[in-house]
């Protein structure tokens, strides 16, 4: 899938506008989940920390990592939670950004290694 989409790995003709507006959508979906899973009444789902929101391949669908904040997590539990809740996800996401399309929330939950091998 490449490498996230990160301010200061973009070059500076790809910072224009459209990557500008991007990364803005990316940190309002991510803020608004932040809230919205706190919300949530799951001991699975708390289990787990959002890590980052970045585009898949565009901000028309997002993708959504977390990380467990213990070992001994059943991944395809929570992930199946997650997809489970996604409607209401998206449509907590959709009253707190300002856009005429709310993108699609593709879910992933990684190991906190995995996050060191992903990083450039």
């Amino acid at each position: 899938m490449g490498q996230p989409l990160v301010w200061s790995d973009m070059s500076r003709e790809h910072r224009g506008h459209r990557g500008h507006k991007d990364l803005q959508l990316c940190r309002q979906v991510y803020d608004a989940l932040t809230y919205a899973l706190a919300e949530l009444d799951d001991p699975m789902i708390d289990e787990l920390v959002l890590e980052s929101v970045i585009p898949a391949p565009t901000v028309s669908r997002v993708q959504v990592t977390l990380v467990p904040s213990r070992d001994g997590l059943d991944y395809d539990v929570a992930l199946a939670r997650l997809n489970a809740i996604a409607p209401g996800l998206r449509q907590d996401v959709a009253m707190e950004i300002c856009r005429k399309h709310v993108p699609e929330l593709i879910f992933r939950i990684v190991h906190p290694t995995q996050l060191a091998a992903d990083s450039p």
